[in-house]
């Protein structure tokens, strides 16, 4: 498999829209790596994990043609992670569709179809009802593995703040990989379910929202816990020594998230560190 990170910051971007912290200032000044837009990815060029504000800028930035996309999974409702107003623009004379281009299957939980039809009422000029002819939304219970753009996919409960927050096992041609946005420390039944499944793990991408801070922020991560659910993956058998553990998805409100010092922090513990555009194949 090929995963690429489009972007690799949580809702407010790094450096934040409107931050004079010394953080942003410092990620303002160095630039490259340090400017990180609202976190999304696309594995293998088919399948696309979230969809953020940021995503006709990454279509730009990556060469990336929508129109080929058949599939996208949601991890949970917030706007940083689901902006279904995009979808709007799959409608006519915004989008000029023919019979080759393939319908967009939405996957997620229960909560999208809610916030979906939220923004179908809001913006009824711009958003008309028949939008949900053009795009899919295919609810997927927790544990229920389905397929889609070749994958095999099972949503996993997150810790998060949402109704039904889903992280994501993606499985293909005997690789297997865990994407672990946006979630706090993994629920032991995801644990259990992981190791009675007996999975054997070649990556795995971690929320580390509060870099090296151990303040207990409910809902997203640090590097502290990213280090307690890889030794567990280990001592349960569902990774080794092989397996590329990576964190993603960092806040200004964290600490060492300038590139540079995160890399010397996770990379102590085994971790590399993703940047907007990076590529892992394995």
């Amino acid at each position: 498999m090929k995963f690429k990170y489009l972007g690799t910051a949580a809702a407010e971007g790094i450096p934040a829209l409107f931050c004079k912290c010394e953080r942003c200032a410092e990620a303002r000044r160095l630039g490259g790596k340090n400017i990180r837009s609202r976190t999304q990815a696309i594995v293998d060029g088919t399948l696309v994990i979230d969809w953020p504000p940021d995503a006709f800028m990454h279509m730009a930035q990556n060469g990336i043609d929508y129109t080929d996309i058949a599939s996208v999974i949601i991890t949970h409702i917030h706007e940083d992670h689901y902006y279904p107003q995009d979808f709007g623009t799959r409608r006519k004379w915004f989008a000029m569709l023919d019979d080759s281009t393939p319908q967009l299957d939405v996957y997620g939980s229960e909560d999208l179809f809610e916030q979906f039809m939220i923004n179908v009422e809001k913006h009824q000029r711009q958003f008309p009802k028949d939008i949900p002819n053009t795009v899919n939304l295919k609810i997927v219970p927790a544990y229920e593995t389905f397929t889609a753009s070749g994958f095999d996919i099972t949503p996993l409960p997150a810790y998060h703040g949402t109704a039904h927050p889903y992280i994501y096992l993606i499985e293909k041609d005997g690789k297997a990989m865990i994407y672990g946005h946006d979630t706090d420390i993994f629920y032991d039944e995801v644990f259990d379910f992981l190791s009675e499944r007996g999975t054997k793990l070649n990556f795995v991408t971690l929320d580390c929202t509060m870099g090296t801070r151990t303040f207990k922020y409910h809902g997203h991560m640090s590097l502290e816990r990213n280090v307690e659910v890889k030794n567990r993956l280990i001592e349960q058998g569902n990774a080794d020594e092989n397996t590329i553990f990576a964190v993603n998805h960092f806040s200004h409100n964290g600490y060492n998230i300038i590139y540079d010092e995160m890399k010397e922090a996770a990379g102590k513990f085994g971790f590399i560190v993703s940047y907007d555009g990076m590529e892992i194949e394995f």
